[in-house]
Formats: C-alpha cells, structure tokens, sequence
C-alpha cells in the first residue's frame, strides 16, 4: 500500500505495529485515515483479517470505518471485526454469558426497562421515589459498573439537591443487587454488563480469554479517551498475551466524564500498557490558524494534560469574533441576524451551527431565528423509539421472545384496553410473590386465583392464548409480516389514532408504527434464514444506545446542539453563545461538581468545530427566576490571544427585524473583514479536500 500521501507521524503510526502504541489525536488531524490505513498495512503484512478487532462508540462510525477499509483493503478486508464496545461485548456474551448462570439467550434491556426496575427495586425496599430520582439511582448504579464496583454509600455523604442529599449513595447501594437479581430472572443485562460481563467472564475462565487473545491479534481503539474504566479493563484482557493495543484519542477532547469517562486512561498510558510508545498528530486538516492558534491558547491553561499544539496549512483567516450583548435576548437576536447575513452572502445553512451548553439556551435563539425566516434543526428531544406507541409495538416484540420480560409484560397486557384493569394485575403481582412463581405462569394459571375481579380470569387466558399463538408463529420467520397480523387483529393502530389530540397526531403514531415494520423488514431481508425476533431485539438495543448522541441532521438547515453533541461534526462557521462563568465553565449540572478542566476541553471542542469562522457571545445579564442578574465574562475568553481577537460590544437593540442601523453596522464590519482578508495573504481554504483528509 501506497503511505506517499499520509504526513511522517500518520506513517510512523501506520507503521507502529508491535507493542502498545498511544497515538495522540488532535482536532481534525486524520485519525479515521491513520486507523483504517493501519489495518490495511497489517492485512498487507499477511495478518488474517479474522485477527483485526477495532472498536469504536458509535455504529455509525464503526460501519463508515469498516466501508473505507473494504474500499482500500478489498475483499481480504471484509473478515476485519469493526464493531462498537457493547456490539463486541454482546457477541463474546452470546458464546459464554451462560458461564455466568445466565440463560444462554438473553434480552438486552433499554433505558426504559432499566427505570422501570430501579424503580420495583424502590418500591421491595420501602423507598419513596418522590423523594428519590430513579433515573439518578440508575445513573450512580451505572456509574459504579463502569468504574468496576458496586455502589457504596458515601462516607460522611455528598451534597445533593431537593431533599436527596447524602442518601442518593444509600439508595443506589440498597437498590443494585434487587435491580441485578431482577435482571437475573428475567434472563437480561443491560449496556453495562455488556462490557462487565466479558472481563469478569475473562477472570474466572482463563481459557476462554486465551481463545480471544489468540484470535485477535491486534487490536485498534478509536475515541480511546471516552473510555471508562470497564472497557479499559476489558482491552488489558484482550491485550494481555500480545500486547499488541494501538489506541488512537485526544485527552483534550475527553468531555464525557459524567457518563464514566477517564482522561487518565491516556495520561497513564505507559504505565496501564507498559513499553508503550507515543506518536503526535498535530496538523490540523479542518481549521485554519486562526482558529486553531486561539484554541492552542484556551487548551494549554489546562494543568494536566499531554502536551501538544496544533497547526495547520492553511495561515490566514478572519479574527475570532467576541460579542457581549446586554441580555440574552440581545445575544439571541444579534446571532439571528448574523445567521441571515450570513446565508444571505452564500454561506449554506448546513454550514452554519449554533452551540451551546446546555438545551434550555435555544429558546430565544429559536425565536428570533424563526423572525428571521432562517430554517433550523435543534438537535435533541424525544428520540424515535422513545415514543409511546413505538415502545409499545416493541413491548410485544419482548414478550414475544421472553416471557420472563415481566416490566414489557406489565407494558402491554391491557394496551390496547382489553378489560385487565390495575386491580387485577396488582393481585395477580401478590399471588406471584406469595406462591414464588414469575408473573408469566401466574397469567397462566388466573383460573386457579380466586382473589381475581369477577370475569378477569378469562380475559387473561385469552391474552395468554394470544400470546403463545404468535410466539409459536414467530419462529418460522416472516417476522414483518407476523406484526401486521398480530397489530391488526388486536386493533392496535386504530386505538392508537383514539389516543391522540389531532388528526396530524393520529397520522405520526400510525407512521411511527410503519416505520417500526419498515426496521424489522430491513432487518429480515439482511439476515436471511438467520432472523429471529430476539436477535432483532438485541440489535435494536445496541443500535439505539450506540447512536444516542449522534445528530441525524435534515438538509438545508442551521445546526442548533449542545457543545457535547458537537464532537466530531464540523461547520464552515461556527457561533458558539454563552461564554459566560457558572455557564461555561459550567457551575456544575445537577448537584455534581464544577469540573473547570473538563469545562476547558468542552470550550476547546466546539471552537475547533469551526472551519473558516468563529463566533463567541455572551450577555451582561440574563434572567434567573425572574430577575436580571448580571453575568461575568467566562475565563476562556481572557485566554484568547487579543491580536487574534475582534471584540464587539453591542448596544441595546430594538425588538423586531433588523433595523437600518443594524444592515450599516454589518456591511461596515463585512467591509472591515474583507478589507482584513485582503490584506492578509492566504493560501487556499482547504474546503476542497477530500473528507477524508479532514
């Protein structure tokens, strides 16, 4: 294979082949190109393909990855395993989680499933959920499986909010072995144990760790610094006969510690991987100098962190604009107004992104880019299969393929309404527990429960029957087909129509129903004989947590998303707004506290999101429960070197469309930033590389 056209450190790291490699990844610096290179040099060298495992965090890019190693390796490539942590994690799982005492078929349970159990875990130990959050109970239970451990009360307590308090730790340390046991017994794990369950199986079997690391090789980890600490005890066994692990990331794009990441899996990779050897990308392909030479000066304030300083080709560049706008609203609808010149002069909408820090700084944003008739796309809010009707469609999958699913079953026997009202599932659920068997044999057995509302029995027996017809049927296949049937003869759609407000209304759950058969014939027809619901299941699962942050973007339209969600996207022009502190930096969300370095890393990522232009606002004061408070200008904007920096200070302005004096202020400032450009010599842009040398 041809290296001519990658730079001396993309070659030395494509080379690097033996031994633990670190290969420090800066913003935009080709790190796809050096990973999918690597792999084709070493299918070059005559290693197997079968050999190759690289992970990732998200299907999309794990499936973009395998695409571009098949375009360069061909055919040899297409025995590579690419795949995200938990997808890899599920598959050593179907082979060994019955080493465990699980049941060798196992559902993977969602978010949804895992509230729920939280919350029946609770309810046994006698806690008010009015008092408790379940979603934080289940985020510390998380927290604590992804740092290897079970939840323990914190000594002396921690500072929470509304009445939590110390006890949030309490609660999360009595509710896991219900919430595990629940899993247990229903034969399911959740997106944790995917990544758990292997090392642990790894530990106590030493034969089957050694099956895996004679079968893979060599193993890639790409986005290395969003790993946590079970993922990095699952790739020390992976590596351990070998040590052949090559981890490509950035520590100053480590901003995910609040789901479990560790920037110190990098800054401790010498002594996590011993021998281990590091290799620099610091040439930028995205940003020009401008850009990059004011987030070098934001990054380097940051204590702990792996040296390095990023440039690129391209020199010139306008100067990074700074706004302060007397409120909010005034920052709101001076960016508005940017946005429409902006649009107005060429510049596309799908180049153009608004980020923020957190969700609730768009609504005035929105408004006043609605006044302006410039077309947007907030990205966030309800996912697809968070939707009430789709969820639903999916409890009958679950039931289908797992009786023992009792939070889907709970779901689902009276939707849509077949006259099994809470009364009787409540008795049912107390003749269960009292007589020791799960609530599927229960269901089964209603004739033989006296306590039972009249006539409830029989209604029971029928959904049972229902049931156990369509679970027969559905493992002959036609699964799609199966679905139509079963929603059809229970009248689903037609009482999902009933539930909503609108005509419009009933129309989108109809269509969202459509579009859950359209996933399962897509499913059907590229697995072949080989399709089962539970499979389709499983896959649904990992595919919907895998994709979670990722921005499925509609055409023509400015970008508005938080500053997380804009890791690994890029725009030609980029306003980031609120540069204020207690905002970013952030104070700190929801009781935890400040994490000012990480904060520093958020601010680096969304300035080096930007390509061409970048703009940062903020307001002297904003409205906090009704008031005017002032605000105080962020930290990160005193970083900026002031040569490379157009301040501007904007008076009040006047509600509405932009005035006369606002169309002068900016041809006056567009003319000053041509006549800059003009006098500054610039190569070109670089826009019309190819992607992938971005």
């Amino acid at each position: 294979m041809d290296l001519s056209h990658l730079n001396p450190p993309q070659r030395e790291a494509v080379l690097t082949t033996e031994g633990p490699l670190l290969v420090l990844a800066g913003a935009g610096s080709g790190k796809t190109r050096v990973i999918t290179h690597r792999i084709c040099h070493l299918l070059d060298q005559k290693v197997p393909a079968r050999s190759l495992l690289a992970v990732t965090f998200t299907n999309k890019a794990a499936s973009e990855m395998k695409e571009r190693v098949v375009q360069m390796g061909g055919q040899r490539a297409l025995g590579v395993t690419l795949s995200t942590f938990h997808a890899f994690g599920a598959e050593v799982l179907k082979e060994h989680l019955s080493k465990l005492g699980w049941p060798k078929k196992f559902a993977i349970v969602d978010t949804g499933d895992q509230i729920a159990l939280v919350r029946r875990a609770m309810k046994e130990r006698g806690i008010d959920e009015k008092t408790f959050d379940s979603r934080k109970v289940l985020t510390l239970i998380s927290r604590a499986k992804n740092s290897g451990k079970a939840p323990e009360p914190k000594p002396g307590g921690a500072d929470g909010e509304e009445g939590e308090g110390e006890d949030i730790d309490l609660v999360a340390h009595l509710v896991f072995p219900l919430y595990q046991l629940a899993l247990k017994a229903q034969g399911a794990v959740d997106f944790d144990d995917l990544i758990v369950f292997p090392s642990r199986i790894f530990e106590q079997f030493p034969e089957v760790k050694a099956q895996y690391g004679r079968r893979f090789r060599y193993i890639m980890v790409d986005e290395y610094q969003d790993t946590n600490k079970a993922q990095l005890d699952l790739l020390q066994h992976l590596g351990d006969s070998h040590h052949n692990v090559c981890v490509v990331g950035d520590d100053d794009q480590c901003i995910y510690s609040w789901r479990g990441a560790e920037v110190r899996n990098i800054l401790d990779f010498e002594r996590l991987f011993p021998g281990g050897k590091e290799v620099r990308l610091e040439q930028n392909y995205r940003s020009n100098q401008v850009i990059l030479d004011s987030a070098n000066s934001v990054i380097e304030k940051n204590p702990d962190r792996r040296a390095k300083r990023m440039w690129s080709d391209v020199k010139g560049g306008p100067r990074v604009t700074v706004c302060c706008a007397p409120t909010e609203e005034d920052e709101a609808r001076w960016v508005a107004s940017e946005v429409k010149r902006a649009t107005l002069e060429g510049v596309s909408a799908d180049d153009i992104a608004i980020l923020y820090r957190t969700n609730g700084q768009s609504r005035f944003l929105e408004e006043f880019l609605r006044e302006r008739e410039v077309r947007y796309e907030v990205i966030g809010g309800t996912e697809f299969f968070d939707r009430r009707e789709v969820k639903d469609v999916i409890a009958y999958f679950k039931v289908i393929a797992n009786p023992k699913d009792e939070i889907s079953l709970l779901r689902i026997v009276n939707v849509p309404a077949r006259g099994i009202g809470d009364v009787t599932m409540e008795r049912l659920t107390a003749w269960a527990l009292k007589n020791e068997v799960p609530l599927w044999k229960a269901l089964e057995r209603a004739a033989e429960i006296d306590t039972l509302p009249l006539g409830s029995a029989e209604k029971l027996g029928e959904f049972v029957e229902l049931m156990a017809r369509y679970r027969k049927a559905f493992t002959k296949g036609h699964l799609a087909e199966l679905t139509r049937e079963l929603l059809k003869e229970i009248g689903f759609i037609d009482a999902a129509r009933s539930q909503a407000t609108t005509l419009a209304a009933g129309d989108r759950k109809a269509k969202g129903v459509a579009h859950v058969i359209q996933s399962l014939e897509k499913y059907e027809k590229r697995e072949g004989p080989k399709a089962s619901l539970l499979t389709y299941l499983n896959r649904l699962s990992l595919d919907t947590k895998d994709e979670e942050d990722e921005a499925h973007h509609l055409a023509g339209r400015v970008t508005m998303m938080t500053l997380h969600g804009s890791k690994g996207l890029e725009w030609k022009l980029v306003f980031m707004v609120g540069l204020e502190e207690d905002l970013l930096p952030h104070s700190g969300m929801q009781g935890e506290l400040p994490n000012p370095e990480e904060e520093r890393r958020l601010c680096y990522v969304g300035m080096t999101r930007a390509r061409e232009r970048l703009v940062m606002t903020r307001a002297a004061t904003r409205i906090k429960r009704g008031k005017d408070v002032p605000r105080t200008p962020s930290r990160f904007l005193s970083d900026l070197p002031e040569q490379l920096t157009e301040l501007i200070e904007l008076a009040a302005i006047p509600v509405g469309p932009p005035t006369q004096k606002e169309q002068s202020f900016f041809a006056s400032l567009r003319d000053r930033l041509k006549t800059e450009k003009e006098a500054t010599p610039t190569p070109a842009s670089g826009l019309d590389r190819p992607a992938g040398d971005r």
